[in-house]
């Protein structure tokens, strides 16, 4: 054995015991005294990325819109939050749900109440320039509005 054995064995301890002391320091290990110890490690989870879906409630969808269709009965739909109001030979006051998902649900709320547009889903265009809403119709689908934005 040569004369530098034993310092490369403690140097080999003292690296060991401060990779353990590492170790145990990530993974939130550690000891603790009852009365005397006040200071708690605590790790925090790395962010998740949250789905656009689940966050981002649809955003853009505020004003007032008029249908492209000629033949729609609704002249303007205004959106202002969850609350909408649509004018034309549909005029009526409405209601958003569903709002932090990509197709918010219109539901209008008519005296006389519309068999084709009463309920639909609402999808804007990537660039907020258009908006359609698919009413909730017979199984093959119900009908169509486009609106642009005014």
């Amino acid at each position: 054995m040569s004369a530098f054995t034993p310092r490369r064995r403690h140097r080999a301890a003292v690296s060991g015991s401060a990779l353990l002391a590492a170790t145990a320091l990530v993974a939130g290990c550690g000891t603790t005294t009852e009365a005397t110890d006040t200071t708690s490690v605590s790790v925090s989870p790395a962010p998740r990325t949250p789905t656009p879906a689940a966050t981002h409630p649809v955003h853009g969808l505020d004003g007032t819109w008029r249908p492209i269709n000629s033949d729609s009965p609704i002249a303007s739909l205004t959106i202002s939050g969850t609350a909408v109001t649509t004018t034309g030979t549909l005029a009526c006051p409405g209601t958003l749900a569903e709002t932090t998902t990509e197709t918010p649900v219109l539901t209008l709320h008519c005296t006389t109440p519309d068999s084709d547009r009463a309920r639909g889903t609402l999808k804007l265009k990537p660039d907020g320039s258009a908006l359609v809403i698919n009413w909730d119709g017979p199984q093959w689908g119900g009908v169509l509005d486009s609106l642009r934005r005014v």
